[in-house]
């Protein structure tokens, strides 16, 4: 590990943070809350809590929702909880904590609840990339051989960071591109509600996605700028059940936080 990475990994900013933990997990196929299910014998989402919270977050907003009740005794006290009572896609997630955070001005820290193996060291590092360069936002990625059905990243010519594009929605040449969207962010937060409120559903599950904000925020000439996990796999999310099997043999590898 050089002193550069020891230095960036080192940096503790207090800010808060925003889980989004609300979602059905529908291609898990299983009884429990998505974000309760354990991997290394705690909660996914205890897990990116801890990610945050060792990184410096001050303050931890989680959006719940579906089997609401479950997923707040699995991340446990400590935590403010907002209710999406609608799951109408991550960007209205995160516009459901806005209330919480209307008085705030500075950065913030967006993250799924199903990373279970995000380190704290890499978004201690997200983090200080975000300030030092004084971006709008910054999103950890990683690199795939098989990225499947995740985000892909766009980058210009240059390679700057262009937008993010759903499986889903991506062209044959955008599918072909390796690198994705891990699913933490770190946002300028009044940009970031702005930005939220230009969000429509014209894509093909009919959601507020938060991955067009990095487009709108792009288009109106914003700093976008991405930081690439240095192992791969710690930045896996989990989707189905075969995710969940494979974080699991990942986390007895000792390979995790």
């Amino acid at each position: 590990m050089s002193s550069k990475r020891r230095r960036s990994g080192g940096v503790r900013h207090s800010i808060p943070a925003v889980v989004l933990a609300a979602g059905k997990g529908t291609r898990m196929a299983a009884p429990e809350a998505k974000a309760a299910a354990e991997v290394g014998g705690k909660a996914m989402a205890t897990r990116v809590l801890d990610a945050v919270r060792g990184a410096g977050a001050s303050r931890v907003i989680a959006v719940v929702g579906h089997q609401a009740a479950d997923v707040r005794a699995a991340m446990g006290d400590g935590v403010e909880y907002v209710t999406q009572e609608q799951q109408r896609g991550t960007g209205h997630a995160v516009q459901c904590a806005q209330a919480s955070l209307a008085s705030y001005r500075g950065p913030v820290i967006i993250t799924y609840a199903d990373i279970p193996l995000l380190p704290t060291d890499e978004v201690a590092r997200l983090v200080a990339r975000h300030i030092e360069a004084g971006a709008a936002a910054t999103l950890l990625t990683a690199i795939f051989d098989e990225p499947g059905t995740l985000g892909r990243i766009i980058r210009a010519d240059d390679g700057s960071v262009r937008g993010i594009v759903e499986a889903r929605d991506a062209t044959p040449e955008e599918l072909a591109m390796n690198e994705i969207n891990v699913g933490v962010y770190c946002f300028d937060a009044p940009l970031l509600f702005e930005t939220l409120a230009e969000l429509t559903d014209d894509n093909a599950q009919r959601q507020l996605y938060l991955t067009d904000t990095i487009e709108i925020l792009v288009r109106g000439g914003r700093r976008v700028h991405a930081v690439a996990v240095e192992r791969a796999h710690t930045g896996m999310g989990v989707d189905t059940l075969d995710d969940l099997a494979k974080a699991r043999r990942y986390s007895t590898m000792g390979e995790t936080l």
